[in-house]
């Protein structure tokens, strides 16, 4: 009984690493929804812009059925920044530029549990990191300054895919976030305020096609959001609630092997 045991378990590892993988590579553009608001719901600022603004690239690796997998995205660009001043903290008395940073790290461990010939389900379970770096642009009248916000999360998905045939393939995923050590850094005053109760969720859906046995081409449409709650109080000065809603585009290759 022990060695059925022993042998169970260690044919269970192997096949983590027996599963063939996938390398895919995206370039990606966001469209960026970023709204600041009192605690009554009163707008303070947005940041907003259009699909091509923000431009970037994603990296991952992933088991085609199971195992551990490894990505990470990065993009930039410029937002249109409505908001108010310390002087005149009216919604839309200032308006400017923002440029945008934005990076993505994620890996966990993935799991598949195919339904049928068709039908398969992706369930998994890891730890990201996130940082947005929030260049807000100087006016001849208002001096700019830089937010970085950044945090690590935990991460849960699950998905549904459909093959359609043996070339066409699409479905469906979905991931919630909480967040970890939260805190946002702003360079004009030098204070680091911890956010509250940071979470979201990410909704994707992907169209694959195979071009041969190893390449394939795809396209996914991706909502991503996040919450943020107002942070502690620092030298009179807070960072108030938030919510992020942005859509991302990605166009891209894929490998396995």
């Amino acid at each position: 009984m022990r060695l059925s045991r022993s042998f169970l378990l260690l044919a269970t590892s192997l096949s983590l690493y027996a599963s063939s993988f996938t390398l895919s590579m995206s370039v990606d553009t966001t469209q960026f929804d970023y709204t600041e608001t009192r605690s009554n719901g009163t707008i303070l600022d947005t940041e907003t812009n259009s699909f091509g603004d923000i431009a970037g690239f994603t990296l991952f690796l992933e088991p085609t059925k199971s195992g551990f997998y490894l990505g990470g995205s990065y993009c930039e660009g410029e937002t249109d920044y409505i908001g108010g001043t310390t002087s005149n903290p009216t919604y839309g008395s200032h308006r400017t530029t923002t440029y945008n940073t934005l990076v993505d790290y994620s890996g966990g461990y993935k799991q598949t549990l195919q339904l049928d010939n068709h039908l398969s389900v992706p369930l998994k379970v890891g730890l990201g990191y996130r940082a947005w770096l929030r260049d807000i642009k100087s006016t001849p009248s208002v001096s700019g300054y830089e937010e970085l916000y950044d945090w690590g999360y935990y991460d849960v998905g699950i998905g549904l895919h459909f093959r359609d045939s043996s070339a066409l393939s699409f479905g469906v995923d979905a991931a919630y976030r909480k967040a970890f050590h939260a805190q946002m850094y702003e360079n004009w005053h030098g204070y680091t305020f911890d956010l509250n109760n940071v979470y979201g969720y990410k909704v994707s859906a992907p169209i694959e096609f195979k071009l041969d046995r190893q390449w394939s081409t795809f396209f996914t449409y991706t909502y991503e959001y996040w919450n943020i709650g107002a942070s502690n109080v620092i030298g009179g000065y807070y960072e108030p609630d938030s919510e992020t809603k942005n859509q991302i585009l990605s166009l891209g290759m894929k490998y396995q092997f």
